[in-house]
């Protein structure tokens, strides 16, 4: 069975990852893990934003857990830089495969920030795979 990080920042373009895994996975394939990433720079604000913030990420990633009915799917939420998160998730947890799509839009840039830094410091990892989910 395969552990899967699904590292969802709410756009539209990231939820396509769901997607794609329905399209490519049995629920019997997999157990899957949804991460939402929080911005570490929120501690300006102050408590009151950061806990709106969980709050909101919570609801979120529950309705994102959701369009994955019968599949075995945990969430979870972090806070910090996404790239280095999503990299010390992975391997404090063991997955063995992250599905995202890029966030760049650039012409010239394939892949985003993010991506970029999941790709170089994710050398643990089985499996990675990084494509754009087609639109449906």
């Amino acid at each position: 069975m395969k552990n899967i990080l699904l590292p969802i920042d709410g756009s539209a373009r990231s939820l396509r990852t769901i997607q794609m895994v329905k399209r490519t996975y049995t629920p019997a394939q997999v157990r899957l893990t949804i991460l939402m990433v929080l911005p570490g720079q929120m501690h300006i604000d102050g408590e009151l934003a950061i806990q709106r913030a969980k709050e909101k990420a919570q609801e979120d990633l529950a309705g994102f857990a959701r369009m994955l009915e019968g599949y075995n799917v945990q969430t979870d939420f972090r806070r910090g830089s996404p790239g280095p998160e999503i990299v010390h998730y992975a391997q404090e947890k063991g997955f063995d495969t992250i599905i995202m799509t890029r966030s760049s839009r650039g012409p010239l840039q394939r892949l985003g920030s993010v991506a970029t830094y999941v790709v170089k410091n994710a050398p643990t990892l089985d499996l990675f795979i990084m494509r754009e989910a087609a639109e449906e």
